[in-house]
């Protein structure tokens, strides 16, 4: 599992570029979901595929990617505020994913300095 793992952030790190491109990172607000380009769909359907693989395990004993939060997890949290801030629609255990990570004291520091810095 360390080894898919890393290799999941590593694509993280280095892909979904379409994705990006038009889901911009917006921790402070909530916008309508944009016409997505195939490539971006492709994205986002790739990052389901993947957060789907890791939770449908029965073994990982809690919310995150590998049970417990790990860097994969911080890898994807900018794409679980993506998927918030543009309401794209998930399938259960991506929702639950995301509410998990979103929950995190330190995600809602980040939404919250990032209200802060809108209203400043």
């Amino acid at each position: 599992m360390r080894a898919e793992a890393r290799s999941i952030a590593a694509e993280m790190h280095s892909g979904f570029m379409d994705m990006r491109r038009e889901l911009s990172m917006d921790c402070a607000e909530t916008l309508p979901l944009p016409d997505l380009s195939d490539g971006a769909r492709r994205d986002v359907a790739r990052v389901q595929e993947i957060w789907r693989m890791c939770l449908d395990r029965q073994d990982r004993g809690g919310p995150f990617l590998y049970g417990h939060f790990t860097i994969a997890d911080g890898f994807y949290a900018p794409v679980v505020s993506r998927f918030v801030t543009y309401g794209v629609a998930l399938p259960p255990p991506c929702r639950v994913y995301v509410d998990a990570i979103m929950a995190l004291p330190a995600m809602q520091a980040w939404v919250k300095a990032a209200k802060a810095e809108v209203q400043a």
